[in-house]
């Protein structure tokens, strides 16, 4: 799981990071970073996958902790046609949850430098 984000030193869109916490034991990996985005916001990431299961969750904020989307796959929303996977909305100022699909650290990446209006890596 660590060799997915060495590409981070180089892209466009990446100030820094940090890796909050890992491990990868008897085939199961944990994986959680807080990274530091150009325009300053930030991302926090969640990640953890087994034989079995692959869990996700990536949290997009402003520097000072304004909520503004996360794409998870916790299984919250069975009504959903996308379930287990959904993003949460907070850039309207309320939470507006929608259907999603199952999403990678850099499709979320891609995303947010489509929102703010940044060339693509």
């Amino acid at each position: 799981m660590t060799e997915s984000i060495h590409w981070l030193h180089h892209h466009s869109l990446v100030s820094d990071y940090d890796v909050l916490d890992f491990y990868d034991f008897d085939g199961a990996a944990h994986l959680k970073l807080r990274i530091v985005l150009t325009d300053g916001s930030l991302l926090f990431t969640k990640e953890y996958t087994d034989e079995v299961k692959h869990s996700y969750a990536y949290h997009w904020q402003t520097a000072d902790a304004i909520w503004l989307m996360r794409w998870d796959n916790v299984p919250h929303f069975p009504k959903l046609a996308s379930f287990p996977h959904h993003k949460h909305d907070y850039r309207g100022g309320a939470e507006v949850v929608v259907e999603s699909y199952s999403v990678t650290l850099s499709d979320v990446l891609e995303f947010i430098a489509t929102e703010l209006q940044l060339p693509q890596p």
